[in-house]
């Protein structure tokens, strides 16, 4: 009888093979979608764009130079004067200026750093994501071959009782009522069959599309003991508190609370006055009417205080200081949320460990009961009424097994998604232990 996941032996049939066969655990399918994925490119290209902020905020405490040159060729009359004149006109300048204090300058280079670490953040994020979209997918192809090999193995089986029991109405030791039955029973397999196919395929497409290539034919079933699985990732960790403090969501969401703090500071620094610094050459000269000519050099000190701009001013600080009450609240949100989430994948965790240890006795006890069975019916003291439905218990025992397996890993992954360590070192950590 199957006492393990029928992709065991699948698995074992594909270890055999020569080197060139393709094995590909989670760890695996991850690191090919790192490379690969459109949305975490964009997130890269998104950070790098913001660098550029830094730079352009520092280059407003940095000296301005600019430089202008003209030409001008005229032709006019004077009034009372016949004589036309022809001027011409050339004028070089050159200035230099030098910020000695602009408040919202300083603050604008802050916030550019702050908006920097955000992006940063956003690109976590978007590994952290990217981590959970790939175990999702993967876990799906999983647990889809494995319900096509149950399928499979029940309309075998099935087939093989209807054969025996036409046989057996043939000569007398069965009826009619058996036969029908098995009938149904096979025609509800084969129905399972096809449903369970094509989700393969679809799920089969969707990792594909993440991993930017073929999925192999077999990915290897997980090996591992729930109750080893929870004590290596669970005991050792405060999840609750990581997932409070850690949370990618809650580190964006405390981010943007120092972003808008600095918001409200580079608004009220439009009420400071700014100095400056500068330097200015010019120089004027042409064959003109007046015959003139002017070489001036300067250098000064301007400052410039706003006194009045209609209340404009005052009105973006107060909608500053009502956006950072928002993005303070958003963050005691995230925060709470980001707890009971992590609470909600550790009692699934618990949850599955707990069933699995159940299916696990109950898969035995219904092998053993399936068995007598199957004795009872050769020696015609059961009706095959009971042995389709040990059977049929047992396949629905094996498909929880098999679904509460990939349940138990995918709130694994999710746990350390929602607690913000979901980087490629634990989806290494996972899958070693999973894949061993």
């Amino acid at each position: 009888m199957r006492s393990q996941p029928l992709l065991i032996g699948s698995l074992c049939a594909l270890l055999a093979l020569p080197s060139f066969a393709q094995v590909m655990t989670l760890n695996d399918a991850y690191q090919l979608a790192l490379a690969k994925d459109a949305k975490l490119a964009s997130s890269e290209a998104r950070l790098e764009a913001d660098k550029e902020q830094k730079d352009q905020a520092l280059s407003q405490l940095l000296p301005q130079v600019t430089a202008s040159m003209s030409a001008k060729k005229e032709l006019y009359q004077l009034p009372n004067n016949p004589l036309s004149f022809d001027e011409n006109t050339n004028n070089k300048n050159l200035q230099i200026t030098q910020a000695i204090y602009n408040r919202q300058a300083l603050y604008g280079y802050d916030q550019a750093g702050l908006k920097v670490d955000y992006a940063k953040l956003r690109l976590t994020s978007a590994q952290n994501e990217l981590g959970v979209r790939v175990a999702q997918a993967y876990l799906n192809v999983l647990l889809s071959q494995e319900n096509v090999a149950l399928s499979q193995q029940q309309v075998a089986t099935t087939e093989q009782r209807l054969n025996q029991v036409t046989a057996a109405l043939k000569v007398g030791y069965s009826t009619k009522v058996d036969r029908l039955a098995l009938v149904a029973e096979l025609d509800n397999a084969q129905a399972q069959l096809t449903t369970d196919q094509q989700q393969l395929v679809f799920y089969r497409q969707k990792l594909k599309v993440l991993i930017g290539q073929s999925v192999p034919d077999v990915l290897p079933w997980p090996q591992f003991s729930p109750e080893g699985l929870t004590a290596e990732f669970i005991q050792d960790k405060s999840w609750l508190e990581l997932a409070q403090n850690n949370n990618l969501d809650v580190q964006l969401q405390k981010k943007a609370v120092e972003v808008a703090q600095q918001e409200v500071e580079v608004r009220a620094s439009g009420f400071y006055p700014t100095v400056n610094l500068g330097a200015y050459y010019a120089d004027a000269s042409g064959a003109t009417y007046f015959a003139q000519k002017n070489d001036n050099k300067a250098i000064y000190l301007e400052m410039k205080l706003p006194l009045y701009q209609g209340g404009y001013d005052s009105s973006r600080v107060r909608e500053g200081r009502s956006l950072l009450r928002s993005a303070e609240f958003d963050a005691q949100y995230a925060s709470m949320d980001a707890t009971q989430q992590a609470q909600e994948q550790l009692s699934n965790i618990r949850a599955s460990r707990e069933k699995l240890v159940a299916l696990k006795q109950a898969i035995a006890s219904g092998e053993a009961y399936l068995a007598s069975a199957e004795e009872g019916y050769r020696l015609g003291v059961r009706d095959i009424s009971e042995v389709s439905r040990a059977k049929e218990k047992l396949f629905s025992n094996r498909r929880d097994q098999s679904r509460s397996t990939v349940e138990m890993l995918n709130s694994l992954v999710q746990l350390h998604a929602i607690s913000g360590q979901l980087d490629a070192t634990a989806i290494a950590k996972i899958s070693q232990a999973a894949w061993q």
